[in-house]
């Protein structure tokens, strides 16, 4: 991957006049930019946010009234399959190197560059284009908060944007991805006027800080949501916004050593981005080992799948209820619920299934000891459950108890009650996450169409105990109400029943105290299962 900049005798004698027709280029260039800037500046007050020179209005601005252009998003999909985007420009070689992994690897890419930086770097355009790469717009200098600029303003932005890209490459952008902007429906409409033809909305962020080997990437494919649009920043910092993880600094992290002897004309010393190349080259072949595919935006649009349809939006009193900086420890002083609850009857447990990992097999356990002297204990409820069993095997099938739908089928299953966690740390900290849960909850529903789903919460463990946190676990808990409430699926927050006041597992129903420190004991199951039948979910749904 590394190459050493080699300058042999003939290109460093290139001629003076060469370097000063190069100059005249660029400078002409700028001229002409600077020229139509001009023609719409004048000497009135610059309007917050503007980056053209102020403006003298004689009349008002034209309307803009082009159909707003689509945004192509991540989506929910059964397949594994990804989108990968480039955002900015950095030094020539590096992007030499990229696009050379790219095209070794056979993955397709958009880069977007600004019209600024194509018009100064028309070599690396005219390289991108040669090798076949599609090209978009990141505006006119890839400046942000342009939001806040009327239609018409990012119209003549866009514009130009359009023509230095074009004169540039030799190619016309068909997709635009504004740097940390949100797109409002003016924007969309301009994006429409200057000629393109839908707006990218990246789902996850790196750069040249996200990885420090080939085994970072692959930890990160492993947790990486399928459907997703990867953007990688280059020749730029990650903002708070862009890091993904909210519990993780990527660009807190030191950079990466570069390796020795990387050189390019005009710099002395070693670029900061000079791993870029490298840190592609892992993340593609880590989601490669991961089985995934690479599609460009429009393609993955026509993978996405709606795995359960979104009953409602949660109110704005529900958003600050679920929003885990409302609490100042991770517990409510009441239950989470998505429909009221009501005191279970005798029967309600009749064709339930549980299902869930080794705090489940705890459960099991309990139930089938009290079933000792009372066989009609929690009616005829059964039990699938695994050591370290997570949404993810289970949509995967990596799981021992194998498709999960078609067992339900043979268990004849009425209700299915899940207590699952994920196989990532992130999971539990980004929404979008959730997606693999409905996945899951789709895939029984498809081979069981008539089957109730309650989603159970995760239970806390001892805080001194390793693992994931209390903090992360309760925001987990508090995702996946929201979910239930949206997508009209019962909701049973288990964990309660076994948590202290300050939303840690409580030692006198902790089995392992000394050891791992959250599995539940005898005592832990009674007040859990108390409180399920104490509890119970209502059949009437959102």
């Amino acid at each position: 991957m590394r190459r050493e900049l080699d300058r042999d005798s003939a290109q460093e004698g290139r001629s003076q006049n060469s370097q000063g027709m190069a100059f005249l280029r660029r400078g002409l260039g700028w001229f002409l930019l600077f020229a139509l800037l001009l023609m719409m500046s004048g000497c009135a007050e610059r309007r917050p946010g503007s980056l053209l020179p102020p403006k003298v209005r004689t009349t008002a601005e034209p309307e803009i009234t082009a159909e707003p252009a689509p945004l192509l998003c991540g989506v929910e999909t059964k397949s594994k399959v990804v989108c990968l985007v480039f955002e900015g420009i950095t030094a020539g070689l590096i992007m030499e190197e990229i696009a050379d992994v790219l095209l070794e690897k056979n993955v397709p890419a958009v880069f977007f560059v600004s019209g600024v930086s194509a018009n100064e770097n028309r070599e690396i355009m005219e390289n991108l284009a040669a090798k076949g790469f599609a090209l978009g717009s990141y505006g006119l200098n890839g400046g942000k908060n342009l939001d806040v600029l009327s239609a018409y303003e990012n119209a003549y932005r866009f514009q130009v944007a359009q023509r230095e890209i074009r004169d540039a490459s030799g190619k016309t952008p068909e997709y635009l991805c504004c740097n940390g902007a949100s797109y409002t429906e003016e924007m969309l409409r301009a994006a429409t006027a200057a000629g393109l033809k839908a707006a990218v909305v990246p789902s996850a962020y790196l750069n040249h800080k996200s990885f420090q080997s080939a085994e970072d990437a692959l930890q990160y494919a492993q947790d990486l949501i399928r459907g997703s649009i990867l953007s990688v920043k280059l020749g730029q910092e990650l903002t708070a916004g862009e890091y993904g993880d909210p519990g993780q600094k990527m660009d807190a992290r030191p950079a990466i050593d570069p390796t020795p002897g990387i050189r390019w004309e005009g710099e002395e010393e070693q670029s900061p981005y000079a791993d870029l190349p490298s840190i592609v080259a892992w993340l593609v072949d880590a989601l490669t080992e991961m089985g995934y595919s690479f599609l460009d935006p429009e393609q993955l649009q026509e993978e996405a799948h709606t795995f359960l349809p979104k009953l409602r939006t949660l109110t704005a009193d529900e958003q600050e209820e679920l929003n885990p900086a409302s609490y100042t420890v991770p517990a409510t002083e009441t239950p989470l619920s998505a429909t009221e609850v009501r005191i279970s009857e005798p029967g309600d447990f009749n064709g339930t299934v549980f299902v869930g990992d080794e705090m489940m097999m705890e459960l099991q356990g309990y139930v089938e000891w009290r079933r000792k002297t009372d066989p009609e204990f929690m009616d005829d409820a059964r039990f699938l459950t695994e050591n370290m069993l997570t949404v993810e095997k289970l949509i995967e099938g990596d799981a021992g108890l194998g498709d999960l739908g078609a067992r339900l089928t043979e268990m004849e299953t009425k209700s299915v009650w899940l207590c699952l966690s994920f196989s990532g740390r992130s999971a539990y900290r980004r929404p979008e996450h959730l997606a693999e849960y409905r996945q899951l909850i789709g895939q029984i529903k498809e081979q069981n169409p008539d089957i109730r789903v309650v989603v159970m919460s995760v239970f806390p463990k001892v805080d001194r105990a390793p693992g994931i946190s209390n903090d992360d676990r309760f925001n987990l808990n508090l995702m996946l109400c929201g979910m239930c409430r949206e997508y009209g699926l019962a909701f049973a927050d288990a964990a309660f029943a076994v948590r202290d006041e300050l939303g840690q597992l409580r030692d006198e129903f902790c089995l392992d105290l000394s050891t791992h420190g959250f599995r539940i004991n005898d005592a832990g199951c009674e007040a859990v299962l108390d409180f399920i039948k104490e509890n119970y979910p209502n059949e009437e749904e959102p």
